[in-house]
């Protein structure tokens, strides 16, 4: 129980450290900053963490990067609508 409730905050935490970001680009349009890198390794990174959820069936990692995953590929939509020059070099 107290495993599953550390997770969970856990899991708040990082999601609060990355919202601030997104919602920045999403009133601004300005991402030019950003690095797709970044962006893409934090996506894959986020994968696999649902993947080794799914081994454990551990719902806290399942669930809070599950949510985190999305709120990363909005981030993504924002670069590529945003910043389209980046994707065409």
């Amino acid at each position: 129980m107290i495993e599953d409730v550390i997770g969970y905050i856990g899991g708040i935490f990082i999601m609060v450290s990355f919202v601030p970001q997104v919602i920045k680009s999403y009133k601004t349009r300005s991402v030019e900053d950003l690095s797709v890198m970044m962006i893409l390794a934090t996506l894959i990174g986020t994968v696999f963490w649902i993947v080794y959820g799914l081994m454990l069936e551990a719902l806290p990692i399942i669930l809070m990067n599950t949510i985190f995953g999305v709120i990363v590929l909005f981030q993504l939509f924002l670069k590529i609508k945003y910043n389209k020059k980046a994707f065409i070099r």
